[in-house]
């Protein structure tokens, strides 16, 4: 008989991560496959990731057969043309066992918190995701790049090149971000670059990094937008619990990080109830945790 364990996956556009986890609940092996959001790639590259994923679950696992649990998070859950196109994959790979099909948020909460409170994210977009001491979930902010995901990435990468053209043409002050921005992109032509019919918000997040040198050397304009972050990201945080844990995910989160910092020490004072960590698990991670606890929505006794 194959030894039994539980599996999780992590299915976003470009990546999958799959965790495996024994009995007791301890991940014995990961690893990390092609794109599995169906909204936004064929669906033979779907097909194709999830024989991959099974491939190694049927390997690493010691056989399929021995999988008590599946759980799948990824994004666009939502769209059932989504989901058919994932569950008729897992079918076609042949996979015969339970799977249950989430949100990519509900595995980021699971891996993030060990009790009630809230994971904000702040990568290339940002959002808020929360679980009350019922376990019951919502989220705020998340709404996408073109009215929302104040303080994140792209809406950093979006300040920063509307800093440069309003220095540019007399609006605003010199900034040192301009010959910053200049040299990431290999031109100063920066209106051509940002409207390139190939360039996506993840391009406009990619800048965002340049802000930590600008705030070094003292910008007032890299100033002013990491200000301007900080403000959204704890006008997110503050429609969130006033207790319980905070995990902080994302670039733009990351320790150390000027924006961090500031967020930080105004949360401390303002929430003091508050316990701020890191995840203390991925989401891939999460999606056994869920696997595990199916009915607890992945919460650890």
């Amino acid at each position: 008989m194959s030894a039994r364990y539980y599996a999780g996956w992590d299915g976003g556009g470009t990546k999958t991560t799959v965790a495996l986890a024994d009995e007791c609940g301890q991940v014995f092996a990961t690893r990390t496959f092609g794109p599995l959001n169906a909204n936004g790639n064929a669906p033979d590259c779907v097909a194709s990731t999830v024989q991959s994923c099974l491939q190694f679950m049927a390997d690493d696992g010691r056989g399929l057969e021995g999988c008590i649990r599946l759980v799948i998070g990824m994004a666009g859950v939502s769209s059932q043309s989504a989901r058919d196109i994932v569950a008729r994959s897992l079918e076609e790979a042949g996979w015969r066992g339970e799977a249950r099909l989430v949100g990519d948020h509900e595995i980021t909460l699971a891996g993030a918190l060990v009790g009630h409170g809230a994971v904000l994210i702040a990568g290339t977009g940002s959002v808020l995701l929360m679980r009350d001491r019922d376990g019951r979930t919502r989220r705020a902010g998340g709404c996408g790049h073109l009215i929302d995901d104040g303080g994140s990435g792209y809406a950093i990468g979006r300040d920063m090149l509307a800093a440069v053209v309003r220095a540019r043409d007399g609006r605003a002050a010199p900034t040192c971000l301009d010959d910053m921005v200049a040299e990431k992109l290999g031109t100063a032509d920066i209106l051509s670059w940002l409207y390139a019919r190939e360039r996506d918000k993840r391009d406009v997040a990619a800048l965002a990094p340049l802000l930590e040198g600008a705030l070094a050397a003292g910008d007032a304009a890299a100033k002013a937008i990491a200000l301007r972050a900080v403000d959204e990201l704890e006008t997110l945080v503050l429609t969130g619990p006033r207790d319980g844990e905070l995990a902080f995910s994302g670039g733009v989160l990351r320790r150390g990080s000027p924006i961090r910092t500031m967020l930080e020490e105004r949360l401390r004072e303002k929430l003091p109830g508050l316990d701020i960590h890191d995840p203390i698990a991925s989401p891939a991670e999460g999606a056994v945790r869920m696997a595990i606890e199916p009915e607890k929505g992945g919460k650890q006794p």
